[in-house]
């Protein structure tokens, strides 16, 4: 009696689980492929730039590769530079993506990179075309490259503490040290920073990037960024973390010189910095680029927006927010900045 109970049971609940389930049919107007074109121009650095296709977000179709028949050109303050050269190799995706059977897709191409030797100079306009068959037209300028900050670091270890790992052997019920050295350090960082342009607003983003690879495994970096300086409470007021990344369109980091127009200021930060290190290492490998970039005014507005973003991403009831672009017949970004980077060494010694 309890099986057939049971049983019942069973097949009630697939019955209704089965019974809530209901196809609805998209009724909206599906928006035709464009070309995406995103590029940050730096003074000083040969203009590159990542070139796509959208697609529409209901289209099982993930490969925005850039058209086959795309021309890319450059022009820099109205006069045309020439065409930018496609590289053999593309952006590739980093999402697992699975098929209705659930087998995991192979990484697919997302877009392709244009190059050109062209070095461009502080104040200069980059204006970016691209053309296909089938495609409208798109473009997008910089407005004038940013000028570089004067800045000064001034870092202070506050706390430096090492120990081996210790792997436990599952034979002799004992915990073995091993040649995996675990290091901690807590940084304070005084960044003075004095504003280019008096009586012009001006907007920056502090970055950290770590090293993208390593021959030996075993060496890692890690760190965080915890800032409660006034200076970002104006363009991130909830973020407690700027994460270090080698991503250049995340919001964290950005701040005006709201608080120091025509003066200098004392940005303080703390880092906390956690390593890995195995025998072998290459302590170059541990030397971080820190910057301060200065930004194009259409680089900080869509930061900002993607900041804004962020933060009704969890709001049920907030209204969406569009991320700015600056392309003209298509989608994305082509912003300017200019960074002052400081190589900070951190110690593997006490």
């Amino acid at each position: 009696m309890k099986t057939n109970l049971l049983t019942l049971i069973s097949i009630a609940t697939a019955t209704f689980l089965t019974s809530c389930e209901k196809e609805i049919e998209f009724n909206g107007e599906q928006t035709d492929p464009k070309l995406v074109i995103n590029s940050l121009v730096e003074p000083g650095q040969p203009v590159s730039a990542n070139i796509s296709k959208s697609v529409f977000f209901l289209d099982n179709e993930g490969n925005t590769t850039a058209p086959d028949d795309l021309v890319a050109t450059l022009f820099v303050n109205g006069d045309r530079i020439g065409e930018m050269v496609p590289h053999t190799d593309t952006l590739w995706s980093t999402w697992i993506s699975y098929d209705h059977d659930g087998n995991p897709y192979h990484p697919y191409s997302i877009a392709t990179v244009y190059s050109s030797t062209y070095l461009p100079a502080i104040g200069d306009v980059v204006k970016i075309a691209a053309s296909a068959n089938s495609f409208d037209d798109a473009e997008a300028s910089t407005s004038p490259l940013p000028n570089a900050v004067n800045v000064q670091w001034n870092p202070e270890i506050m706390h430096w503490g090492s120990y081996y790992q210790h792997a436990y052997n599952i034979d002799t019920h004992e915990y073995e040290e091993d040649s995996i050295l675990k290091i901690d350090v807590s940084l304070n960082l005084t960044i003075d920073i004095t504003d280019p342009n008096p009586g012009q607003s001006d907007a920056f983003r502090l970055s950290i990037q770590k090293r993208k690879s390593d021959p030996n495994l075993e060496n890692r970096i890690s760190c965080d960024f915890e800032y409660d300086d006034p200076i970002f409470s104006s363009a991130l007021p909830d973020n407690d973390f700027i994460d270090m990344s080698d991503l250049d369109l995340r919001p964290e980091g950005v701040f005006s010189d709201v608080l120091f127009d025509g003066r200098s200021y004392q940005l303080k930060i703390k880092l906390y910095f956690h390593m890995t290190l195995d025998e072998e290492y290459d302590p170059e490998f541990f030397q971080l680029p820190i910057s301060i970039e200065h930004l194009s005014k259409e680089y900080y507005n869509y930061l900002n927006t993607c900041d804004q973003g962020d933060e009704v991403a969890f709001q049920m009831y907030a209204e969406p927010i569009q991320t700015f672009t600056n392309v003209k017949g298509g989608y994305g970004l082509v912003g300017g900045r200019t960074a002052t980077t400081f190589y900070y060494a951190v110690p593997l010694d006490e």
